[in-house]
């Protein structure tokens, strides 16, 4: 990568933000900052418009669940990445923002950044 992607990971579970954070720490080319829940990850997303991508669990507390936090990014931010995550087996690719990738937990770093490389093309395809 030419330069670093600030990945914003959202999630309730402390042990899922860690997790995802450490591996993207250590892959060169991404920044991360952490968000627990969605009104946390609302205001990262108004006080640090430099967001890339956005890693969102599904469930998370509050008003707002996962998905609606991501069609709120891209509304606001249309070039922004959005993958969602999930162990909810109810929850369908169907359900996620047309240009979002969906990725089941477990997962693992492989798959994590394979899944954010797309969703990075796909935010591309539609900003272009």
């Amino acid at each position: 990568m030419d330069t670093d992607k600030t990945v914003l990971i959202v999630d309730d579970d402390d042990m899922v933000l860690e997790s995802i954070d450490l591996h993207l720490s250590a892959t060169d080319g991404y920044q991360t900052v952490r968000a627990q829940g969605a009104a946390g990850a609302l205001s990262h997303m108004q006080n640090a418009p430099g967001i890339d991508v956005i890693v969102a669990d599904v469930i998370l507390a509050g008003t707002i669940n996962g998905i609606d936090l991501c069609r709120k990014a891209i509304e606001h931010y249309p070039a922004i990445a959005v993958v969602v995550i999930t162990a909810d087996t109810e929850v369908k690719c169907a359900d996620i923002p047309a240009r979002g990738v969906f990725l089941r937990k477990p997962f693992g770093g492989a798959q994590l950044l394979g899944a954010i490389d797309l969703a990075l093309g796909n935010a591309g395809a539609v900003s272009a």
